[in-house]
Order: C-alpha cells, then sequence, then structure tokens
C-alpha cells in the first residue's frame, strides 16, 4: 500500500509542478537590457510622426537604472522602474531634470533582441497605454530605439 501511495503523491507533486504559474521574470537581468546608447528609429507623439532630421538629433542612454534623454538643445534625466512580468511589460520614468522635472510618465514596452518599442502617456498623465499605438485622442509617445553595436 505505501508504494502506491508514494507513486500517488509524487505524480501530484510532477502534476503540481508542470501547471505551476512560471515566477517573475528577473527585473535585475531585464534592466540590463536597457543598458547602453540607443537611437531612435521611429517616433509618433498624438499620430503625428517625427521628421528624420530630429530624429537624428535625438539620443537616449541608460546606465544603473538611470537613463539621459536627449534632443538637440533638449536634455531630460530621470531613473527607470520596470515590471517585466506584467503583460504587457510595464515602465515608469521618475523624470528628474528637464522641463517635466518632478513629473512621472508611465509606459509599456517590449524588447526585441536590440529593439525596444516604448508607448508612452504624457509626463504626468497616470493613464498607463494598453496597447502600442498613439492617437490623436490618447496623446501617447511610440517610439521604437536600436541599441547602438558598442
Amino acid at each position: 500500500m505505501k508504494p502506491l501511495f508514494i507513486t500517488a503523491v509524487t505524480l501530484g507533486l510532477c502534476a503540481g509542478l508542470l501547471t505551476a504559474a512560471p515566477g517573475p521574470k528577473d527585473e535585475k537581468d531585464e534592466i540590463k537590457k536597457f543598458e547602453g546608447d540607443w537611437t531612435f528609429v521611429s517616433w509618433e507623439h498624438s499620430g503625428q510622426k517625427l521628421p528624420n532630421e530630429v530624429l537624428e538629433i535625438t539620443k537616449w542612454s541608460v546606465k544603473d537604472g538611470k537613463y539621459k534623454f536627449e534632443m538637440g538643445e533638449t536634455e531630460e534625466e530621470g531613473t527607470i522602474k520596470i515590471d517585466a512580468g506584467k503583460k504587457p511589460a510595464t515602465l515608469d520614468f521618475d523624470i528628474t531634470s528637464g522641463n517635466d522635472k518632478g513629473k512621472k510618465q508611465v509606459g509599456i514596452y517590449k524588447i526585441d533582441g536590440d529593439t525596444m518599442t516604448i508607448c508612452l502617456a504624457r509626463p504626468g498623465d497616470d493613464k498607463r497605454p494598453t496597447e502600442f499605438k498613439s492617437t490623436e485622442e490618447d496623446g501617447n509617445i511610440l517610439v521604437t530605439i536600436k541599441k547602438k553595436k558598442e
């Protein structure tokens, strides 16, 4: 009788392991994917595309959970907090310098190799985007960036 009981318990444990939800992604490993210098491939704000001349002077870099954004003479710095376990994955910027200093900016992101797509609400707006789109109505900012090769 004991071997049958042990077999039943073992099968039950195995079934539980197979159906258990995966644990949350390791945020430290995920935030490392943000590290480095990025160039802008595309940018839409309120459904309007930025011209290539503006994209060429726009830069974003991340180091140790802090970011620096430059668009010509305009600069902004802040910190990044992510939650890779959410669907879609979320990010929050705490803006520490620049025109929107003291504001939060919430958004979502996805990473595909060395390309990242980010959809952000306007700074100070706490209504997080739920999909990767930018329309005149939602006022979202949708960017695609590519990591620079070292």
